[in-house]
């Protein structure tokens, strides 16, 4: 599955990526991962728990936790805060 990374909050290294389905995927990044908005994030964006992803636009793996999925943008701007 593909996102796009819409919202961060580097306070607390959470992200908030716009699925292909138009729904929200929360994650947070683990061991100094970096993203920025307008990434293309791929990778299993659906299962809680940890996770590896590619960032495919600056075409690094990046491990994260994934809080949550589904969700619509204010909930995910909601998790953000």
């Amino acid at each position: 599955m593909r996102g796009v990374v819409k919202h961060i909050n580097e306070e607390f290294g959470l992200v908030a990526v716009e699925t292909e389905h138009g729904e929200y995927t929360v994650f947070g990044l683990m061991d100094g991962g970096v993203v920025n908005h307008g990434d293309v994030i791929v990778g299993d964006l659906e299962q809680l728990d940890h996770q590896a992803l590619r960032n495919e636009t600056s075409g690094v793996e990046i491990h994260v936790y994934i809080e949550d999925t589904e969700l619509s943008l204010d909930d995910a701007r909601a998790k953000l805060s």
